[in-house]
């Protein structure tokens, strides 16, 4: 019900009490009572960014789709960010999966909001891009069924080459396709080893 709020405007909005009672006249069914508090509806006002030297602003603010205007959106803004539980591993379109898909691992984004009077919000987004990571060593630990040569012509990703979030993503959907594996146990483990080799 808040990210619903959240996603119209209401940055503010709380839920001030809630509860369930027995409807008499009705059999197996009960009411529920929710007092929401919405808020003013806010608009974003001025979106900054800071840190980001790898990528140029305005390609990271078509990226981002909001602008100066528009409706305050917490949900589609982490979404598109790549930021907090947001963080869809499976999304290339996110500012964070640009980061993550050509080398940087240990990217970060975090955006800080400002209210500026009743209804406007001036975001920063600022950004830790850190080094581009190289794939040092794939291993292949858990595996009793099949030859590890036969995974490893399944790989996407390679030692030497850029650290890919989205490619090692494909990578255990192509094993999980080979049905051979428990898809819930093709977990990656992410090491880094150096400041520039994982």
């Amino acid at each position: 019900l808040l990210d619903f709020y959240n996603s119209k405007g209401y940055r503010n909005a709380a839920i001030l009490a809630d509860s369930l009672y027995p409807i008499p006249e009705k059999e197996n069914r009960i009411g529920l009572y929710v007092k929401v508090h919405e808020g003013n509806q806010y608009y974003f006002r001025n979106i900054t960014w800071v840190g980001n030297s790898v990528y140029d602003t305005r390609d990271l603010k078509t990226l981002l789709g909001v602008k100066s205007g528009d409706l305050y959106d917490r949900k589609t803004l982490y979404k598109r960010l790549g930021y907090g539980k947001e963080d869809n591993i499976d999304d290339e379109s996110t500012i964070n999966s640009l980061y993550q898909n050509n080398g940087y691992l240990m990217a970060k984004i975090d955006p800080s909001e400002t209210i500026v009077g009743e209804d406007s919000i001036d975001l920063e987004i600022k950004i830790f891009e850190g080094n581009q990571f190289t794939i040092n060593n794939v291993g292949i630990t858990g595996n009793n069924r099949v030859n590890d040569e036969v995974i490893r012509r399944e790989l996407y990703t390679r030692p030497g080459e850029l650290y890919n979030r989205a490619l090692i993503m494909q990578t255990i959907r192509t094993l999980a396709g080979m049905q051979h594996f428990n898809e819930e146990a093709l977990i990656p483990d992410i090491k880094p080893v150096s400041n520039d080799l994982v």
